[in-house]
């Protein structure tokens, strides 16, 4: 029978075969096996952190090479999948009920002995991860791993069913969790001071960034957590780690023990609450306070331009409960970023108990080139805030003058009827448009080429309502090859009304047929009105076309000398 190996063999051996006791003992012993096979299996797929320097050199070429290769980003499934494993874990191991069977056994070690490589796991891919939105994934694994508390079985229920999660967030035992923050303090410590500079770096006023940085203070802001961590690091001697010196406490050999395995022998651990680390924090703090006052002002702003906004789109926005605005973020959640970093800076002051006199006031001020590029509604305006970091004052962007000229020649080259669904167009017209389009142009294709090509006054009207033909550029691809090579292809005329799926378009037809029924003339009298203007329209368009053609030919041939 195969044993598991996490557990010690007076645990599965406790005495003779045939007393009473060990036969649940050896009826759950494959319960056990399977359960720690099946940690093991996740903790090598998912948790297993192995680069290319790592590698055995000795190894032959081929069998190096066929060895999967880790990734230093991972993906974002790959990321909730380790939470989940992380979460499982805790209650699995919170489960324990204080019994001698080998279950219970397994329940008390499972954790200790995959801890380090948890560990290992997130402080590299936090390392290696951008600097995104994203990073919330890799964010909120780290705070599940070092929040057992929060996967208790013990957890109250209200009426409604639901959790308690203000009840679940907090420290109510300090005694029975300082072992685990001892035995994991790197994951607390480290972690935390290695977020500091990274929230000195990113877009504060972002709202996904702001909330990432509330959720991190407010953590470590909760009862009990950070008087555990001042206590277990106050048995640390000032020598540091020093394996000729021992000490008696506990605490201060664990903590030496798991800086020694994780991290080597000439890791340098700084104190969480040493002077080096505050005035990080004093750092940030100032950072937060910049954020802070540049999101207010950015919030007037967009407020002002909402009141000044024309009558017909507030009317739409009312009715269909849409604010669209030029970077894709909502005026309501605009709002929430001031409140996030006031309680995050609170938060922080709280912790680490500075003194607001402490903070740095000069030169804080709000960025009024920051949220001068928010408002603008230029493409252009929107990628500078991507690319241009200042390194002058961390955590602020602003449009720079070399990149406004870039961004003067960026030209999409992919097929125009795919192209995203801008901030003024309707998604369910754009979508169902372009599926009739594509019937008619599969369908009709040889019989639209011919009409478009067609020499005469009726194919200047056919060139005048379809869509020229194009050439898109295919991007090169990944395959299991490899990339494959990028190319040109041809797309002949085709008929497009994606035209037809304009806001603008839509209320003004609105508006029109309103009047006209208001006024008894009838809607599908407007609407042929309407048809009839678009006709003489195209009609006029169509009779100067030989003139309109020969003067774009000759300012072509002019550029092009």
């Amino acid at each position: 029978m195969q044993t598991p190996r996490l557990l010690r063999t007076s645990i599965l051996s406790p005495g003779s075969p045939n007393s009473p006791s060990s036969v649940p003992q050896q009826q759950c012993l494959p319960e056990v096996w399977r359960s720690e096979t099946v940690v093991q299996v996740f903790l090598d797929f998912w948790v297993e952190y192995v680069e290319d320097h790592q590698l055995n050199p000795r190894l032959s070429t081929s069998y190096s090479a066929s060895i999967p290769r880790r990734h230093s980003i991972h993906s974002g499934e790959h990321i909730r999948l380790v939470r989940a494993f992380i979460k499982t874990l805790h209650e699995f191991a919170n489960s324990a009920t204080g019994d001698k069977s080998a279950m219970d056994e397994l329940k008390r070690i499972i954790l200790p002995s995959v801890q380090g490589k948890i560990y290992t796991f997130l402080r590299k891919a936090i390392h290696h991860w951008p600097l995104d939105s994203s990073f919330r994934l890799i964010l909120e694994a780290w705070l599940s791993f070092i929040q057992p508390w929060r996967y208790f079985s013990g957890i109250t229920f209200s009426k409604e069913g639901k959790a308690e999660e203000e009840e679940r967030g907090k420290i109510h035992d300090a005694y029975r969790w300082m072992p685990f923050i001892a035995h994991n303090l790197l994951a607390y410590t480290a972690i935390f001071q290695q977020l500091l500079p990274r929230f000195m770096r990113t877009d504060l006023i972002a709202p996904k960034n702001a909330l990432m940085l509330f959720r991190v203070t407010k953590v470590f802001s909760q009862p009990y957590l950070a008087k555990i961590i001042c206590e277990i690091e106050s048995h640390m001697d000032d020598v540091g780690l020093s394996r000729s010196r021992v000490s008696t406490n506990q605490w201060a050999s664990t903590v030496r023990q798991q800086i020694l395995e994780l991290e080597g022998p000439t890791y340098q651990y700084v104190l969480m609450f040493s002077m080096a680390t505050i005035s990080q924090v004093v750092c940030l703090l100032s950072t937060v306070k910049q954020a802070h006052l540049t999101a207010t002002s950015l919030i007037d702003a967009l407020e002002k331009k909402r009141k000044n906004r024309p009558f017909l789109l507030a009317l739409w926005e009312f009715i269909y409960g849409e604010d669209y605005s030029s970077d894709d973020i909502s005026i309501e959640e605009r709002r929430r970023v001031p409140v996030y970093l006031a309680n995050a800076q609170q938060q922080l002051i709280e912790i680490f108990e500075i003194k607001v006199e402490d903070i740095p006031q000069v030169a804080i001020e709000a960025d009024q080139e920051y949220h001068e590029s928010i408002l603008s509604t230029s493409f252009c305006h929107q990628s500078q805030m991507d690319s241009s970091l200042d390194t002058s004052r961390p955590g602020i962007f602003v449009p720079d003058q070399k990149d406004r000229q870039t961004c003067k020649y960026i030209e999409y080259m992919g097929d125009p009827e795919l192209q995203p669904v801008r901030s003024n167009e309707c998604a369910f017209l754009v979508k169902n448009l372009y599926k009739l389009c594509t019937y008619i142009n599969v369908k009709y294709r040889y019989k639209i080429t011919k009409m478009y090509h067609r020499s005469g006054f009726f194919g200047s009207i056919s060139r005048q309502m379809l869509q020229s033909p194009t050439k898109v550029v295919k991007l090169p691809k990944r395959t299991q090859n490899g990339f494959s090579s990028g190319y040109e292809e041809r797309i002949p005329a085709r008929l497009s009304l994606r035209s037809l799926a304009n806001y603008r378009l839509l209320v003004i037809i609105s508006f029109g047929t309103f009047i006209a029924w208001f006024t008894n003339y009838g809607i599908f009298m407007f609407l042929g009105f309407v048809f009839i203007l678009w006709f003489v329209y195209i009609i006029i368009r169509a009779t100067l076309e030989p003139w309109t053609r020969s003067t774009t030919f000759r300012a072509n041939t002019f550029s092009v000398n």
